[in-house]
């Protein structure tokens, strides 16, 4: 039972966004896109939640799915969809798995299943760029969506995905929707930082907060979603992405790994200035179009610092599973007190935020921040 009513559209003739040339703002070469990704790593006791939720009728009209971003908060919601519309809510199994070959899943995946709708940023054609943010346009198609009879009865399932990427009047419109929900209607907002969403909004929904993944299922998950991938660099990633498969994946993409490689060499020589490291990475990361990099480096710098403060304070983190790097950075931390590493990002980030808001040149900034960081130490 599909549900799918009068439509004609078959799922040989759907067009996805790709085939019209329109990019998907989460998805990355190479790997399926969590519409599309039929695997749930982790996440079985919230999956097998909703499913109960679905059989005894007490499904809510409101998800809030919350987690890090990259967890599998997309892949879940989904999931959810595919088994609501292709089972029924009666009949709905605990992993929501679907057979392999299901009509109402192929038009899904295609964005074409009339019972389905997505909202997410739009598309700047002109600009060639997704917009800022989530207009209240994109958020006010729930009103004909969900005015509009389901076919054969079935569920119509919208998806917010990012919900608080909405702007403020985005937000009020979709209030009405929660506060005077249909029959048989469900809506998904997904929400890296639930925080900055009204409290009003999350007050009417139920909220299914993912964890992140221990580094065991971590392993699993990227080994199955890049087989071929180098076992060294999975340990980095595994470590890098705190539980999040999806962010473990982009940073395996482009600079990633080389960034983290950086970001270890400048740290592991604090207390032992190397003017040279500095230098040569300061030169790659102020090159024209570096932005991204820069901005990924600070990030990495401040991840791998935690880490730092937590092991001279004698609190688990992941540096002894990196290897030589895991151990030239807990060296480097024997070098001062507790109470200066502390201390030595807020100084470094510092320098990068000044940089950043006045428009110094990141060469400088960089170098800068390590000959603060190396005095701060001292």
């Amino acid at each position: 039972p599909s549900a799918l009513g009068s439509s004609r559209v078959s799922a040989r003739s759907a067009a996805s966004p790709e085939d019209l040339g329109v990019p998907e703002p989460d998805a990355l070469n190479g790997f399926p896109h969590p519409r599309r990704q039929r695997n749930l790593f982790g996440h079985s006791a919230d999956a097998g939640a909703l499913a109960q939720s679905a059989r005894s009728g007490r499904l809510h009209h409101g998800l809030l799915i919350t987690g890090p971003k990259g967890v599998g908060k997309a892949t879940l919601a989904w999931r959810f969809a595919r088994a609501l519309l292709s089972h029924g809510a009666e009949r709905i199994p605990d992993d929501l798995s679907v057979p392999a070959v299901d009509r109402a899943a192929n038009l899904i995946d295609a964005l074409a299943h009339p019972n389905v709708l997505l909202l997410r940023r739009p598309w700047d054609e002109k600009n060639k760029r997704f917009k800022t943010v989530l207009p209240v346009d994109e958020i006010r198609r729930l009103n004909g969506f969900f005015g509009s009879h389901a076919g054969q009865g079935g569920w119509r399932v919208a998806i917010v995905d990012a919900a608080d990427e909405m702007n403020p009047e985005a937000e009020n419109a979709l209030l009405k929707t929660l506060e005077e929900p249909p029959p048989r209607a469900l809506l998904m907002l997904i929400a890296s930082a639930p925080g900055s969403l009204l409290p009003t909004t999350r007050s009417r929904c139920r909220k299914v907060a993912l964890k992140p993944l221990d580094p065991q299922t971590m392993q699993t998950a990227l080994s199955a979603l890049d087989p071929g991938g180098d076992a060294k660099a999975r340990d980095v990633l595994v470590a890098l992405a705190e539980g999040a498969p999806g962010r473990a994946l982009a940073l395996g993409q482009g600079e990633g790994l080389a960034i983290y490689a950086d970001s270890v060499r400048l740290l592991s020589t604090l207390g032992r200035p190397d003017l040279g490291v500095v230098t040569a990475v300061a030169d790659r990361l102020s090159k024209p179009g570096a932005a991204p990099s820069f901005a990924l480096f600070v990030e990495l710098m401040g991840q791998i610092m935690r880490w730092m403060v937590m092991a001279k304070a004698g609190l688990p983190q992941p540096l002894e599973r990196l290897g030589r790097d895991g151990q030239a950075l807990l060296q480097a931390c024997q070098r001062s007190r507790l109470e200066r590493w502390a201390g030595l990002w807020d100084t470094i980030n510092a320098s990068f935020a000044r940089a950043e808001a006045l428009n110094l040149d990141k060469r400088h900034a960089i170098t800068d921040a390590f000959l603060e960081a190396e005095a701060a130490l001292r």
